[in-house]
């Protein structure tokens, strides 16, 4: 095989390795919007006990260029008949292997996994199953 030849099909096999391995989308970068919490659609009742209920009403991540996300969510809270809306909005960095995704906070807090399929980012955090669509 002529040098010239051989050096092309090593640049390919090199380009094939290093990407994301993330099949069916161009691109992971924008916004991944929550669908659904353990197969249910939102507002979604979080587990608890007591008076106090807590409602999962959205949340975003939004995945930049530069490998850093944000993610704003809101939550309904009912202390003893009293509503009040939460805002939470974390940043951090996040890295891809294959279809593996590691979300890594800024806060110091544990880093969450996921899968990338298609349009469907799903990560599994203290025994909920959240499905996020782009």
């Amino acid at each position: 095989m002529p040098p010239m030849r051989k050096s092309r099909l090593v640049l390919i096999a090199l380009l094939a390795a290093c990407s994301s391995g993330v099949t069916g989308i161009t691109t992971v970068t924008g916004n991944w919007t929550l669908r659904t919490v353990n197969d249910s659609s939102l507002p979604y009742t979080l587990p608890g006990s007591g008076a106090t209920k807590t409602e999962v009403l959205d949340d975003v991540i939004t995945l930049f260029e530069g490998f850093t996300y944000s993610e704003t969510s809101h939550k309904r809270v009912t202390v003893n008949g009293q509503q009040s809306t939460e805002t939470t909005i974390d940043t951090g960095v996040y890295s891809l292997f294959g279809t593996s995704i590691t979300l890594t906070p800024n806060s110091g807090a544990l880093a969450r996994r996921g899968l990338i399929e298609g349009n469907t980012m799903t990560i599994v955090e203290n025994g909920l199953v959240q499905d996020y669509k782009k």
